[in-house]
């Protein structure tokens, strides 16, 4: 995938927004289906995260 931000910061920012959604969502015990790329390889990672804990 290709990040069209123009700053490093504001990607990790996005990263962040998105981690943070599904974590709450998923305290709250709902399903959620990741929205775009970045909510994607967020839930990606978090399954990874935890399957290795």
């Amino acid at each position: 995938a290709r990040g069209h931000e123009r700053r490093t910061a504001h990607a990790e920012a996005m990263v962040k927004v998105a981690m943070s959604r599904l974590m709450a969502a998923r305290l709250a015990g709902e399903t959620t289906e990741p929205h775009g790329p970045i909510e994607t390889g967020a839930t990606r990672r978090l399954a990874d995260d935890l399957k290795n804990e």
